[in-house]
């Protein structure tokens, strides 16, 4: 009879020590299974990759022709640069919900170049600055905003 009820507190308490064990395993897969569900939810609204670790050269500026050339590089830290036609630039770059690219503050170059130069690259920087929607389309990333919109091509 006591060798039963060695066996018996034995089992018992095998079984008390598992049970913490087996709740933790569940739960983790229910924290698990959550995460994989929001990860599901939130995808952050978007039907294409950010277009990091890439050269893109403009092609035009509300359908025209740049007077200069532009560049736009978007590295894996969300950190921009380029040229902006006269000046060289640079500023964090990330994705928001909505396909929507914000702009953190830029730094930018100071060199004086002619008019029209000039007045191009405002343009172009108040387009990336102003919260623009972005669209990438094979080789082609399109950048819209209230004020005006930039297409791009994948440079070398």
């Amino acid at each position: 009879m006591k060798k039963f009820a060695i066996l018996l507190a034995a089992v018992a308490a095998v079984s008390f020590a598992a049970q913490p064990a087996m709740a933790q395993k569940k739960k983790k897969g229910q924290e698990q299974g959550q995460a994989e569900g929001e990860k599901k939810d939130d995808k952050f609204a978007y039907e294409s990759p950010f277009p990091t670790k890439a050269n893109w050269q403009l092609v035009t500026l509300n359908g025209k022709n740049p007077p200069a050339d532009a560049s736009l590089f978007i590295d894996e830290t969300l950190r921009g640069s380029g040229s902006s036609g006269c000046n060289t630039w640079s500023a964090t770059l990330y994705p928001i919900k909505g396909h929507k690219l914000a702009m953190g503050p830029v730094a930018l170059t100071k060199k004086s170049c002619p008019p029209e130069v000039m007045k191009f690259e405002v343009g172009y920087l108040n387009v990336l600055r102003s919260g623009p929607v972005w669209d990438l389309k094979g080789s082609t990333l399109t950048v819209k905003s209230q004020y005006g919109e930039l297409v791009f091509s994948r440079g070398l």
